[in-house]
């Protein structure tokens, strides 16, 4: 397998010679691909020896060398529920989604409903712009492509499944470098939702924007919201805010905060960088694609500074579901 950065001709010649491929980088160096075995998703930030901002290239997750076959699909909201249905008995789905569309939305809230949605590892990122273009969305779009179709799309869900041979078997992995301060007040809200506004408070009605602005803002030094995080059968969740707004008594997250999940705030790591390195390094298993969050690469300033796994970074990253400020490992096992 081949995990790196290409430059958008060397991608045209992978493409052409028949390799089956997630493609990651700027919309720019996704447009005007011939048809092939490809699905892609834009961002700009990738792990490729360094942490690194490429707006020119292409960064390739190249699965060629271990496809029994493999098929790409295109989903709007109307049959997005059908993803994981169309998996091969023995293999995974790699996938991508426009941030802050209807999709989106659609996905991040009802993935864990959707029927089959463990049959295969199913892994993937959301697709973003630069952070610094981010929310001029009247200008500038983030988009996915397909390449069945060989043309980007926005308001739209890829997806490549891979067929695997019968002695290799695939799983996915998530890390969270954080864990939960359990001195902070539970949270638990009555919805699942990007869009939270009652919630109880230690079991006491209340509202999360206050909360933070009046608990967690002052915790911050006044400079800001840290993330919330829950457990799910052991699994550490983060839930990112993405705008408190006080006067209407909301909050937003950049994924969704579940219902009957018990939140509390997070206690961050003290060198994302380090620790990033080093639950990479204890992988023992074939990594064969790796997603994370811009959290963490801007967090950590990692542009520039070794990184011992290549992959990309993004505004969101998909294990079943959307999740953000985590680690995200495609692995396959070998009999």
């Amino acid at each position: 397998m081949t995990n790196k950065i290409f430059t958008k001709q060397e991608v045209i010649n992978l493409i052409n010679a028949g390799h089956v491929m997630l493609l990651s980088g700027s919309d720019k160096a996704l447009s005007n691909l011939p048809k092939g075995k490809w699905v892609a998703g834009t961002t700009p930030y990738f792990m490729d020896g360094t942490g690194k901002v490429d707006e020119e290239n292409i960064f390739v997750d190249d699965f060629t060398d271990i496809a029994k076959n493999a098929k790409v699909e295109v989903f709007d909201t109307a049959d997005v529920h059908n993803i994981a249905k169309r998996g091969y008995d023995n293999g995974f789905i790699v996938m991508s989604l426009p941030i802050d569309t209807e999709i989106y939305f659609d996905f991040s809230n009802k993935s864990l409903e959707y029927e089959g949605i463990y049959n295969n590892p199913l892994v993937g990122f959301v697709a973003c712009c630069n952070f610094n273009d981010y929310g001029n969305f009247g200008q500038l779009k983030t988009f996915v492509g397909a390449g069945n179709y060989g043309q980007l799309f926005h308001n739209k869900a890829v997806a490549l499944y891979v067929e695997l041979p019968e002695n290799i078997t695939a799983r996915t992995e998530i890390i969270n470098l954080d864990t939960i301060d359990y001195s902070t007040p539970k949270v638990v809200f009555p919805k699942t939702s990007f869009f939270q506004s009652d919630c109880t408070i230690d079991g006491k009605p209340g509202n999360i924007a206050e909360y933070m602005e009046n608990y967690v803002k002052p915790r911050m030094g006044g400079k800001g919201y840290t993330q919330m995080i829950t457990s799910q059968n052991g699994a550490l969740i983060n839930r990112d805010p993405k705008v408190v707004d006080t006067e209407k008594g909301t909050v937003s997250f950049f994924s969704p905060a579940y219902a009957g999940d018990e939140y509390y705030l997070v206690k961050p790591g003290n060198d994302y960088l380090s620790m990033f390195n080093d639950a990479l390094k204890a992988k023992k298993s074939e990594v064969v694609a790796c997603f994370s969050c811009i959290s963490y690469f801007f967090g950590g300033s990692f542009e520039g500074k070794s990184i011992i796994k290549n992959g990309c970074y993004a505004f969101g990253e998909i294990a079943y579901q959307l999740l953000n400020k985590t680690i995200v490992t495609l692995e396959i096992d070998r009999a």
